[in-house]
């Protein structure tokens, strides 16, 4: 039976699919730091002003939106029956932990260029503690299996084609890069715990195809509102003109073509048989630890160019 053939039957309690032969992937929190130049934060992406706010809005996203993952998480940990994805469950904690923490960093680099982050972030945390607080306990874990679809599929693409960040500032496109393999890595682990938590039947299936359409309908909405409240406040933007707009569009929706060739595989979601690794392109996560030492390097560089230079300035 071919790969492909395995694929499209259900996958049975034994054999969740896997990269290859090797069963389930288990994510490693990296506790990797990124300093990326403050003065660059308004156009560090290559394709311009306007491409570098939408990105920088994705990252809005993050703190609030990782924070109810792991909560949504925490919640099951200790239904979750399988010791080893006890452990995954852990490691993408502490994985998603680092993410927020480094896009929080990332986030002020914003608001001290005089863009809206703050304002739009407050909204996304009482956005996601109404949803937290106001639906039932499964609710916040069917909408991380379906945004973590959204983050797997993202980042898979960034590194599929690595020109959609090809020329950007080396110290923002690694920090992208690292955050897409990881999204890679630990993609399943909710779903996993979705699956060994409340279930695969018909029901856990119509709930799971519920939360995909409220989360898009939600998501993708807010992004495109944020974008244009990142564009209106950016002096770069200004510069760049509408142009800019047509970049994204084109970038998004023609060559690459970010968002509309990711379309099939976020329809492969609601097939009832669907598990993330049927899409597999575990082969990104091999470069992990080349990344982390590059980022390790010029993290420390970063610091000791801003030792030097706080000491330069102060004689």
């Amino acid at each position: 039976m071919t790969a492909a053939t395995a694929d499209k039957e259900h996958h049975t309690e034994d054999s969740i699919p896997g990269p290859g032969e090797e069963g389930m992937v288990m994510p490693e929190r990296r506790d990797l730091h990124f300093l990326p130049p403050r003065e660059r934060i308004q156009d560090w992406h290559a394709r311009g002003a306007h491409m570098t706010q939408f990105m920088n809005t994705l990252s809005l996203f993050f703190p609030a939106g990782e924070r109810m993952f792991i909560d949504a998480l925490r919640a099951y940990r200790d239904q979750i029956p399988d010791p080893d994805l006890k452990k995954a469950a852990t490691a993408f904690i502490g994985q998603e932990a680092m993410h927020s923490r480094e896009h929080i960093e990332y986030n002020k680099l914003m608001d001290e260029a005089g863009l809206p982050a703050e304002k739009l972030d407050a909204f996304v945390w009482s956005l996601l503690d109404f949803i937290k607080e106001r639906t039932p306990k499964s609710m916040p874990l069917n909408a991380t299996i379906a945004l973590e679809h959204f983050t797997a599929l993202m980042g898979g693409f960034i590194l599929d084609h690595p020109e959609v960040l090809e020329g950007s500032q080396e110290d923002y496109r690694r920090m992208w890069e690292w955050h897409a393999m990881e999204e890679v890595e630990h993609k399943a682990v909710c779903f996993d715990v979705w699956e060994k938590c409340i279930g695969r039947g018909p029901t856990a299936y119509l709930q799971r195809a519920f939360g995909m359409g409220i989360a898009t309908a939600v998501f993708w909405p807010l992004v495109v509102a944020f974008y244009f409240q990142m564009v209106s406040q950016s002096e770069a933007c200004r510069k760049e003109g509408w142009r800019g707009h047509l970049t994204v569009l084109n970038t998004l929706l023609g060559k690459p073509g970010v968002l509309r060739r990711q379309i099939p595989e976020w329809l492969e979601y609601l097939k009832y048989s669907f598990h993330p690794w049927q899409q597999n392109n575990s082969h990104h996560i091999a470069h992990l630890s080349e990344l982390a030492e590059e980022a390790e390097e010029a993290y420390q560089q970063a610091l000791a160019d801003s030792k030097g230079h706080h000491q330069h300035t102060h004689h």
